[in-house]
């Protein structure tokens, strides 16, 4: 389905809308995005992205995950019981978008909040929708004003790259800056902070696992391949529409059908993965499918992956013993299918 070109991943074009008419331009920047179209626009809109969001500049971050990271862990020392997820996962991948995109000071305190009424509203249903208008409204105002910024005083960071990103002529307009800059700041905060807090949870359910790691932090690498695979923090792809009919399992979906693809259920296929269910932090091969594969794969893989293995193996290090501080079954999944976090992760920490 990823690759099949009978599925059109334009929502605009062969879907229904997913937001409302009235919903805000913040909103609808989102389909705009090149997660929502297909080749050529998609092409061309990742072919210029690529020249800013290059491998070079998100190694380039190493240094700064590592600073975010010893700040946090730091913040979360020494208290009795912390929220996992709000005190940790949510702030670490936060606070490294910003700074990749050039976010900071007074900016950087006050487009937090507004991003988190908006990633609560993308989840939460039509009445948190409401509440956050105004906040994506300053969002959006924000993203017009950091792109002009970038236009008259360059620096080294994603934006200015965006800004300047050109092939043979092709630059990004306005609105693709502003789609773009938006799809980087949710695509690269919410799904990390879930894999964050979804690949602790793991480990603290599979404690020889856990033990594993601690006694062998060259692990991290493949330790965090499977955690992507055991419990995916995108556990299905973006919505692909049928442009025919074509049939499935003996099932035949009718052209302009709603498709979604279940990362997390091929993630646990026994056909490709020996002990499926089974969390093994040595796993290898390991070709899970956590940042999809084909024309959209993850741009942001590299960048999540350098963000997990600091966070997890300061976590393991730093803390002796990590215990839920309520009942495992007292967890709860945040409300959205297409992404795969808890709503909280109560912890005591010593």
């Amino acid at each position: 389905m990823h690759t099949d070109k009978v599925f059109s991943s334009d929502a605009n074009k062969h879907g229904t809308m997913p937001l409302p008419r009235w919903a805000p331009t913040t909103f609808k920047l989102l389909t705009q995005s090149m997660v929502f179209k297909d080749d050529p626009e998609h092409a061309r809109l990742r072919s210029l992205v690529s020249r800013a969001f290059t491998p070079k500049l998100v190694q380039s971050m190493s240094d700064d995950v590592d600073r975010v990271v010893a700040k946090y862990i730091e913040r979360i020392s020494g208290r009795a019981e912390v929220d996992l997820v709000e005190d940790f996962a949510v702030q670490v991948p936060l606070e490294v978008i910003s700074r990749m995109l050039g976010i900071g000071g007074a900016d950087a305190d006050q487009f937090h909040q507004w991003l988190k009424k908006f990633a609560d509203s993308t989840t939460n249903g039509p009445l948190d929708l409401v509440k956050a208008l105004p906040a994506a409204r300053k969002m959006r105002k924000m993203f017009v004003r950091l792109a002009e910024d970038r236009r008259s005083s360059p620096d080294d960071r994603l934006i200015t790259a965006l800004v300047e990103a050109c092939d043979g002529g092709d630059r990004l307009d306005d609105v693709e800056m502003q789609a773009m800059i938006l799809l980087l700041l949710l695509a690269g905060h919410d799904t990390t902070s879930n894999l964050i807090s979804t690949a602790t949870v793991s480990l603290l359910d599979n404690p020889d696992q856990l033990e594993r790691l601690r006694r062998d932090p060259g692990l991290i690498d493949t330790a965090v391949e499977e955690l992507l695979r055991y419990n995916s923090p995108v556990p299905c792809g973006a919505p692909r529409f049928t442009l025919d009919d074509v049939e499935m399992s003996g099932t035949t979906l009718s052209a302009g059908s709603k498709v979604l693809g279940m990362i997390i259920s091929a993630n646990r296929d026994e056909s490709v993965f020996p002990e499926p269910n089974t969390l093994d932090l040595t796993r290898s091969p390991n070709k899970h499918l956590a940042f999809a594969f084909g024309p959209h794969f993850c741009l942001g893989s590299q960048l999540a992956r350098l963000e997990g293995r600091a966070a997890l193996l300061a976590l393991v290090q730093r803390f002796d013993e990590i215990e839920l501080a309520v009942q495992r079954s007292a967890l709860r999944f945040k409300r959205t299918p297409s992404l795969r976090g808890f709503q909280t992760v109560p912890v005591r920490l010593r």
